[in-house]
């Protein structure tokens, strides 16, 4: 194995999205756009009902597939209208054109790792990151639909 291939674990390329953080594993650049890997960290939120679904940011991907492991922790995923809690080492794949979304009402952070195929998407978490010296520039859902065929539903 050569050792371009190996991303340590404290290697990629990290960004913080308000109260999460994540690190791009694996880009689009370089697999030829065929997917990429990110790990992300969902912080908790609190929130006053138990399923309204807005509370978990639905969207669609009409271009792209997702895949998400959790890691360690657990969260809410919406998947079409459905809410199921998932788990350490649970698996969840949603193709493209599926509405989902993810709520962490544990307390605790939750690490999951995210795939994306093909790949692109992560270049946005990288351009509108929150850690950055200047405030991030608020199109993020503007550049998710044109470039990667995204609809947000509104909050």
């Amino acid at each position: 194995m050569r050792s371009d291939s190996i991303v340590g674990s404290t290697g990629g390329l990290h960004f913080a999205d308000g109260p999460d953080h994540g690190r791009v594993l694996i880009s689009a650049a370089e697999t030829d756009g065929a997917y990429s890997l990110m790990e992300w960290t969902i912080a908790p939120r609190s929130t006053d009902s138990h399923n309204d679904h807005r509370d978990f940011g639905p969207h669609r991907h009409d271009a792209i597939e997702e895949v998400f492991v959790v890691r360690k922790g657990s969260l809410d995923f919406l998947l079409h209208d459905e809410i199921v809690t998932m788990h350490a080492h649970d698996v969840v794949r949603v193709p493209p054109g599926v509405r989902h979304g993810y709520l962490n009402r544990s307390g605790a952070d939750v690490k999951m790792l995210v795939s994306f195929v093909p790949g692109g998407f992560e270049t946005l978490f990288l351009k509108y990151r929150s850690d950055q010296p200047t405030a991030p520039d608020p199109g993020f859902v503007e550049d998710a639909a044109q470039l990667f065929a995204t609809e947000f539903e509104h909050q």
